[in-house]
């Protein structure tokens, strides 16, 4: 299987995310409509865990604040085949804490990081200072942060 997509983009808010990848080619990557990072040879859940370990250090501070594709609500707790969100690609707006806490934390306290008191990978640190230059674009300009994953293609 190959491996899953993801990215990290900006955009103005929930309706222009949703109005662009009902549009289609930003659903399959928010690079055709949105300014896009996507971590170089980073797994997601360790990027996701470092995220989550920075916005801990601020009370009641969450990661997401919201999933915002697909956008029909979830209506059952089951899988059911070719329901969005059992298939993906799936879009989650991070928190406002979270894009300032990337916009505004010096490098050396993101390569600081150890969640569960471990180090972990070296493409996973090096992705956090690397989202620091779109988050600051991104509270500069009043947007939001997002982060996008898709499955990976069947087989």
């Amino acid at each position: 299987m190959s491996p899953l997509g993801y990215a990290f983009f900006r955009a103005p808010g929930p309706d222009a995310v949703r109005a662009a990848f009902d549009a289609g080619p930003a659903l399959h990557d928010p690079a055709a409509a949105f300014e896009v990072l996507h971590p170089a040879d980073a797994d997601p859940g360790d990027v996701l865990e470092l995220l989550d370990e920075l916005v801990r250090t601020r009370p009641d501070a969450d990661l997401v604040d919201r999933t915002v594709w697909p956008s029909a609500e979830r209506p059952h707790c089951f899988e059911i085949p070719g329901d969005p969100w059992t298939t993906g690609p799936w879009a989650h707006q991070l928190t406002a804490a979270t894009r300032d806490l990337l916009a505004t934390t010096p490098a050396r306290t993101l390569l600081a990081l150890r969640p569960h008191r471990r180090t972990p990978p070296a493409p996973a640190l090096a992705a956090l200072p690397a989202l620091t230059p779109l988050a600051r674009r991104a509270a500069t300009a009043g947007e939001h942060l997002y982060y996008w994953l898709a499955a990976p293609p069947a087989e």
